[in-house]
């Protein structure tokens, strides 16, 4: 045994090995398209727990029947190779229609809506593509039926007393009890009694193979002109017709008919008493040790399943027997109905054991008064079946609970030494950890499974808190999978040893048996004076020859246990043992040996019994109850890991449905329905309630006699929970709620601030609060502060750029434009145009209207140097800035006489009227210089805009590896000759593109007018800097004018604020392109004029002549050169003026070092 060990650990290594070698191009092929269809060859998903890449462990069988009953009795290995290859073939296809036909068929023809109307022709189409299933169908079914009539035809003969013509094997033997055959017999025909209800619940297989049907018979009279072939229409139509008359009466019905292999041989088996006995004391037998079992701890996931076998075998009992079974049996059926009236198959559809007995079994079967009660008292018996549950949920669910928490505890955090590892104790502690979660899952399985498709079939409303507890269960299936896929390989690897173990533990009941069968071997070989080879003949005498068939029938168990404990070698086991245990010859606990079988048989498919107890592919069935459990787990906090096991059990829906092989369609409904039940029962009541929770926490410090809270510590409740899950895994998407938490509260609040901007400081507060409290990671608000107005058209602003200048004011150090308000208009908003919307109009149509803004702003800015030049050309004005420019060249060293002369200059240019709005020089030049400030303002912003933007994309841009041009790109790659003209095209754009897009900076528009203002033309403008102290002045004093007009009660509506950041930065410009800002800092006007505010007395004449109190600003300016008045009377008005106006020369002192700091 321990070389037959060594020999499957290397088996499992070396595939091991070859897998890994293989795994790379397993990985290529899953960046396939996730939504194709899949290759013919490919296998399934089997539940939603699949992976791309799975371990499947499970003992298979190379050995052929001849090798593996090799024996020196040749009578005894015949009888068990007959009924061994028999029940293999059963058991083969049994489990082929349950993976395969099952589900496909019930599914077959399946919407996404019942409502759903298929247009002409899809039913057929529908059903042609099909057609392979059906031809399974009619395949499967054939052979199962001719392996049934030769099973059957086997035990007929071995049963067979009376007729001498049969050759009955093994004479020693006078009461065969082949359990395992009967089993078998009862497997075959439960198969055939699904595939029944199957068809009897899915009505669109008839109906879509009758209009089939009705299409080729259309199809036969012109079949020239749909290119098919005489032959292939006739096989077509032969297939067609043969399944017609295989659907036309019901499958089990039909295994009975006379065209039926089976048929002939229940003639005869009608009159073999001995059969028919022993065929009601198999299902009296079986049904006696299961019933026990049912809907208790101790009930294994195959029981149900024995339950429909046997059901099947009593049918098959009544149309085999004329005779009324036994009261024992019949009390025993009875009793089963009233415990177990339904049962479910793959996929999840109930099956009704009266209603299969009252559709299959013969008619004489309803003659008998205790069955016409049960069919009575029918619904009674199902509402009883249901309150049971009820008591039982009741009773055990808080034992099921402790139970479930101990073995998940117990399995995943056992940890023994590596010395101990494999070694038997461990194993079979194993054992037992595995079994009791198998039954311990098998157990929640049944209960939610039978407790919602009873209340469903019943209609009673199932109450909150079952629930509830419903809900729990599923949830503890998930977390039984779970458990096992994070143990599956720890399983897996001690698999052989497990199997070993099992082995070695019947073996022990078996091989005493053999040592005293060889003992009385020998002394009859003694007596007879033979060898053991010629005891092992067959002899005459009856008590040798069951010694004999007994010592081989031992030893032939005995080699069965030696292999791998594939499910082959336990079926043969089993008929091995049943044929021993009838020879009688020995004393073995064979009710022992069997219990280790069927420990054994889990163990070894605990891969698919995990799989099919855990699967929770019911609930499509039941897609009602999505929406319910999911409203229950977000309401309760604490439940909220519930969450991603309530998706994978519906989830599992989806895998039904492709292993139903349904439509693209139908898939895409239910993923959809999937998605929206998520989205509207929990994303949609967690997005509003943080938005609930964040607003009102918000308003509590806003609002008036609201209590002011904690925002971290205090609200409705905790959703942060919710926000630190992990991404929701759904087989076709990933569904992270945070991110959709994020997305939804960064549409609100810039739908809200856009829709009512004066909200825009609210909705900023709770985007903060979002960040400290839930830790949400929001974008910010990219709206315009403050402003009414949000449209930004920059192609407006540039095709009307002498309107933009003057109709707005630059604010040099917040980077804003501002909009002047026209006098006589009364307006409560204001427009505002700021980096951030350039960088969103960036955003919205590119940078080529920045561009082209760029270089519309250098044609202005040539156009106003023209203007001025032509406003400083006249004679009066040139006459006085020449006499001021001489006397400063005359006498520099006066540091107060500049304030005098320039308060003269000023005086007289004020005086001088141009235009016809009578507009001051002084006036004019202010609005000239302005525009150009406002113009170099809307260049500031457009670079700012554009800075802005790209910082904000920077954040998303990956920067590449490699920096390659598409042409050498697609050369690199071996392109094909036309990709490559195609990538030398897209970089001929691309760089056309780069060429015309491009926004001028700051020292290129100065450099530019360096070189333009050298000419000739321009010479008249070297005298500038001695004119601006006389505009700043008259700047001063139009903003303390406007200042005072604030104060008074009876001043003109329209713009009340001035601002002159536009002159300033003009101003700043034309200093430094004309080359005069030394000669304005020698000037050194600013200190003078600090001064002298600083020293005039504040004493002046009240009753001074109107002319003065006008030009009152004119003998402020004409005092600067005087001594300080030495007045007793202060007068506070004039005090309070001078300072302001010692202010505004600060401010614009302040306003022209940024700005020629800018144009440095």
């Amino acid at each position: 045994m321990a070389s037959q060990l060594l020999e499957q650990q290397e088996k499992l290594r070396r595939l091991v090995d070859e897998w890994r070698f293989r795994s790379h191009d397993l990985l290529s092929n899953l960046r396939g398209d996730p939504l194709g269809c899949p290759s013919p060859s490919a296998t399934p998903p089997s539940s939603s727990s699949s992976h791309p890449v799975r371990l499947h462990v499970e003992p298979l069988e190379h050995s052929d029947l001849s090798t593996l009953l090799e024996s020196d009795n040749v009578a005894v290995s015949k009888l068990v190779m007959v009924l061994s290859y028999d029940c293999i073939e059963i058991s083969r296809l049994h489990r082929s229609a349950s993976k395969k036909l099952y589900r496909q068929l019930l599914l077959f023809g399946h919407r996404s809506s019942p409502q759903e109307v298929l247009l002409e022709g899809e039913p057929q189409k529908a059903f042609g593509e099909s057609l392979s299933l059906f031809m399974e169908l009619y395949e499967t079914t054939s052979r199962m039926t001719a392996v049934l009539g030769n099973l059957v035809k086997q035990l007929n003969s071995i049963y067979s007393l009376h007729d001498k013509n049969i050759l009955r094997p093994l004479n020693s033997v006078k009461n065969f009890m082949l359990r395992t055959a009967f089993e078998a017999l009862g497997d075959g025909l439960a198969m055939f009694t699904v595939l029944d209800e199957i068809l009897k619940q899915n009505s669109h297989i008839k109906s879509h193979l009758s209009l089939f049907a009705r299409m080729l018979n259309k199809v036969k009279l012109e079949v020239d002109i749909f290119g098919i072939t005489a032959v292939d229409f006739d096989f077509l139509d032969q297939v067609v017709s043969q399944l017609q008359k295989l659907l036309e009466v019901g499958l089990f019905q039909r295994l009975l008919q006379s065209e039926s292999p089976l048929h002939a041989t229940l003639e005869q088996v009608r009159c073999n008493k001995k059969f028919i006995d022993v065929c009601s004391s198999c299902i009296h037998d079986g049904l006696s040790e299961i019933l026990p079992r049912l809907d208790t701890w101790k009930e294994f996931p195959l029981d149900r399943r024995k339950i429909l076998q046997y059901v099947a075998l009593f049918i098959f009992f009544t149309y085999a027997s004329a005779e009324v079974p036994e009261k024992k049996v019949v009390k025993l059926l009875l009793e089963m109905l009233k415990l177990v009236p339904l049962t479910y198959v793959e996929g999840g559809r109930r099956i009704i054991l009266l209603d299969v007995l009252k559709s299959q079994c013969h008619p004489s079967y309803f003659s008998w008064p205790s069955i016409r009660e049960v069919y009575k008292e029918s619904v009674v018996m199902k509402r009883n079946y249901l309150t049971q549950l009820s008591e039982k949920h009741s009773r055990d669910w808080q034992a099921i609970k402790d139970a479930l928490f101990s073995w998940i505890t117990s399995f995943q955090s056992t940890v023994y030494p590596s010395s101990e590892m494999l070694s038997e104790a461990w194993i079979r502690f194993h054992i037992k950890q595995i079994m009791q979660g198998i039954l311990l899952a098998n157990r929640l399985h049944m209960l939610v499974i039978s407790m919602l498709d009873l209340h469903e079939l019943l209609e009673v409303p199932i109450r909150r808190e079952k629930l509830k507890s419903l809900c729990h269960m599923i949830i503890s299936l998930k977390v039984l999978e779970n458990t096992f896929q994070i143990k599956g390989a720890g399983i897996a690897r001690s698999l052989p040893h497990i199997i070993n173990i099992i082995q070695a533990d019947i073996e022990k009941f078996i091989l005493p048996a053999k040592s005293k069968l060889q003992l009385e071997v020998v002394k009859v070989s003694q007596t007879s004076k033979l060898g053991f080879l010629s005891s092992l003949t067959r002899g005459g005498k009856e008590t040798d020859t069951r010694l004999t068939d007994s010592l081989s029938l031992v030893l032939i168990s005995l080699q069965l246990l030696q292999g791998g404990g594939s499910h082959k070698r336990q079926l043969i086991f089993s008929i091995t043992l049943d044929v021993l245990q009838s020879i009688g010859y020995l004393d073995i606990d064979f009710l022992r040996i069997r219990k280790f079988i069927r420990r054994l048989g889990t163990v070894t498919d605990f891969q698919n019994i995990v799989e099919e107890v855990t699967n929770c592919s019911f609930l499509y069935w039941r897609k009602e109850m999505m929406g319910n459990w999911l409203s229950m787990v977000y309401m309760d906090v604490s439940r909220f890991l519930w969450l991603q096991y309530i998706l994978d059990a519906f989830s599992d829906g989806l895998w039904l449905l492709k292993l139903g092989r349904v439509g693209k369609a139908t898939l895409q409904s239910y993923e959809k329905e999937i998605e929206d039940h998520l989205k509207n029962e929990i994303v949609a009541p967690l997005c509003r309630d943080i938005e609930t929770d964040l607003r009102l926490h918000v308003h509590s410090t806003h609002l008036k006699g609201s209590v002011l809270v904690n925002p971290k510590k205090t609200g409705v409740r905790n959703l942060s929970w919710y926000l630190q899950m992990k991404p929701l895994q759904l087989p076709f998407k990933f569904i992270d709620i945070r991110l959709l938490m994020e997305n939804y509260l960064n549409s609100a609040f810039y739908n809200h601030s856009a829709m009512s901007t004066y909200d825009w400081k609210i909705y900023s507060e709770m985007r903060l609060l979002a960040e400290l409290k839930y830790g949400l990671a929001l974008d910010d608000i990219h709206l315009a502060e403050n402003s009414m107005d949000q449209d930004f058209d920059l192609n407006e602003i540039v095709q009307n750029l002498h309107s933009f200048t003057e109709n707005y004011s630059y604010n040099i150090i917040k980077q804003i434009f501002i909009e002047r308000v026209p006098n006589g208009q009364c307006r409560k908003n204001l427009r505002v145009i700021s980096v951030d919307r350039v960088a969103a109009s960036i955003a919205l149509h590119g940078l080529r209207p920045i561009s082209t803004a760029s270089i519309s702003v250098l044609k202005f800015l040539t156009e106003m140097f023209t203007t001025l030049s032509e406003l400083l050309q006249d004679k009066l004005v040139q006459s006085d800035l020449l006499k001021e420019s001489n006397f400063w060249k005359s006498d520099k060293g006066t540091i107060t006489h500049p304030s005098l002369q320039q308060g003269e200059l000023r005086f007289f240019l004020g005086k001088l009227a141009f235009g016809d709005r009578g507009q001051s020089f002084l006036e004019q030049l202010q609005s000239i210089i302005s525009k150009v400030g406002n113009a170099l303002g809307l260049m500031r912003i457009l670079l700012a805009g554009s800075c802005r933007y790209s910082c904000n994309n920077s954040r998303f841009i990956s920067r590449a590896r490699y920096d390659m041009r598409f042409a050498e790109s697609c050369m690199n790659l071996g392109f094909v000759e036309e990709s490559v003209t195609a990538g030398k095209i897209m970089d001929t754009a691309i760089e056309k593109y780069q060429s015309n897009v491009k926004i001028e900076s700051f020292s290129f528009l100065i450099n530019m007018f360096l070189k333009e203002l050298q000419c000739s033309r321009y010479d008249h403008l070297k005298d500038f800097f001695a004119v601006v102290p006389s505009l700043i002045a008259n700047m001063i004093d139009s903003k303390v004018h406007c200042m005072d007009k604030l104060l008074r009660r009876d001043h003109e509506s329209g713009n009340m604020f001035c601002l002159y950041d536009s002159c300033i930065m003009g101003v700043a410009f034309i200093l430094k392109v004309m080359g005069q800002e030394k000669s304005f800092d020698e000037l050194n006007w600013f200190a003078s004029a600090k001064k002298n505010l600083e020293g005039v007395s504040p004493s002046e004449d009240h009753s001074s002549s109107s002319e003065q109190r006008r030009g009152s600003s004119l003998v402020a300016w004409m005092l600067w050169g005087q001594a300080p008045s030495a007045s007793t009377e202060v007068q506070k008005r004039a005090v309070d003026k001078r300072r302001r106006c010692r202010k505004e020369v600060e401010l614009i002192e302040c306003g022209l070092k940024v700005a020629r700091t800018i144009m440095s």
